[in-house]
């Protein structure tokens, strides 16, 4: 068998590895891996970012930041790269890291309970105990400060006091029994919308309180556009926990709204369902547009040369390898307007085929034979 090769129903098969890359860089589905989670391109929505979390790591401010496109546009991917904990490292410089979380918009009756399990599903809170109580040596005068709930005040002692069973208070913050507590003084359940509120801004100001722990708290809240099919209630809920987490986290919270523009929500749409408290607060609305001709060859080019698909990257007249230029300005021309997930979509495809095909190199005749497979009804 020859090297690069691979036998399948006693027919021997190209690989990728034949075509200078350890595996397609045009991924359709998210990784689960953040190591594979890579930027490529579009500098200045980078850019963009990159100066909200920085001005937030530096400075004592609370900012909400709307983040607009159509599917496909990279807001997604944007929340996944920005969450990972090395950008975050980086980003932070010698200052004390972000705390970030992505979180998924709610689609249940009850919205609010639906965003407070999700905040602490995704927190490890063995680590985040350990952290605070490095911090911290006299953590119940900092929670005088930060909370007057004196329910809250002390499911966040027990929560950070080690000799306290984190089994047994983890399983009080999902909505179990208060009773095996009530000795120590919690006295009921969390129960409603503004519980679960008070609990997560409480949390979260204790987290960033003199940045010493945390410097902020990114939230990122994707397929905000969801909240069109919300009833009314539900819709005023929503925005009532945005406003709270801005004005009751005040200080150290940077929150990421992802929407996409569709038939149903358009940005001159957003009056009907974000009330003016909530819009006031927007600082910067980032636009994930459609790429052009020249974004779109610069972001093929750093992908297909990233260092987690390809060794040694190629440069000149090859640096687009295996695809040839005049292949990549046909399909956009071919393709026209349209989003960068249809793009990835189609050089995936080309990709897949000229493997499958035992093509080495993707010129404009092999792309005009499969024109119909890779473009479909176009």
């Amino acid at each position: 068998m020859k090297m690069g090769m691979y036998k399948k129903n006693n027919k021997y098969y190209m690989s990728i590895e034949q075509l200078n890359l350890k595996s397609n860089p045009f991924r359709l589905t998210p990784s689960i891996d953040s190591k594979e989670i890579i930027w490529a391109g579009f500098p200045e929505i980078k850019r963009k970012i990159e100066n909200r979390i920085k001005r937030s790591i530096s400075i004592p401010n609370s900012s909400l930041i709307l983040n607009w496109g159509e599917y496909g546009s990279g807001k997604t991917h944007a929340s996944r790269y920005f969450n990972k904990q090395d950008v975050l490292e980086e980003l932070a410089d010698t200052n004390t890291i972000p705390f970030s979380i992505n979180l998924s918009f709610p689609k249940s009756k009850d919205p609010v309970k639906e965003l407070y399990t999700q905040i602490i599903d995704r927190i490890n809170f063995d680590e985040l105990r350990s952290r605070v109580n490095e911090k911290f040596h006299d953590l119940k005068e900092v929670m005088n400060i930060i909370t007057q709930n004196t329910l809250i005040r002390q499911v966040l002692c027990l929560l950070f006091d080690n000799e306290e069973n984190l089994m047994g208070i983890r399983e009080y913050l999902y909505g179990g029994s208060f009773r095996k507590l009530s000795s120590k003084g919690i006295i009921r359940k969390l129960s409603s919308d503004n519980d679960y509120i008070d609990l997560i801004t409480s949390l979260f100001s204790l987290l960033t309180y003199e940045k010493k722990v945390y410097s902020v708290i990114i939230l990122w809240i994707d397929e905000f556009e969801d909240i069109s099919i919300l009833n009314t209630s539900s819709i005023s809920n929503i925005n009532s926990f945005v406003r709270s987490l801005i004005d009751k986290a005040s200080n150290n919270l940077l929150l990421f709204l992802n929407l996409t523009q569709s038939a149903m929500m358009d940005v001159e749409d957003l009056g009907e369902y974000l009330q003016e408290a909530v819009k006031s607060r927007i600082k910067e609305r980032i636009e994930f547009n459609m790429p052009n001709s020249l974004e779109l060859k610069e972001y093929l080019e750093e992908l297909l040369n990233n260092p987690l698909y390809r060794d040694e990257p190629c440069t000149g007249s090859q640096r687009f390898y295996p695809f040839e230029e005049d292949v990549i300005d046909q399909v956009i021309k071919d393709l026209g307007n349209t989003s960068l997930r249809r793009y990835n979509e189609a050089f995936s495809l080309l990709l897949e085929n000229a493997i499958y095909d035992g093509k080495k190199n993707i010129d404009i005749a092999y792309y005009d034979d499969i024109k119909s497979e890779i473009i479909g009804w176009k």
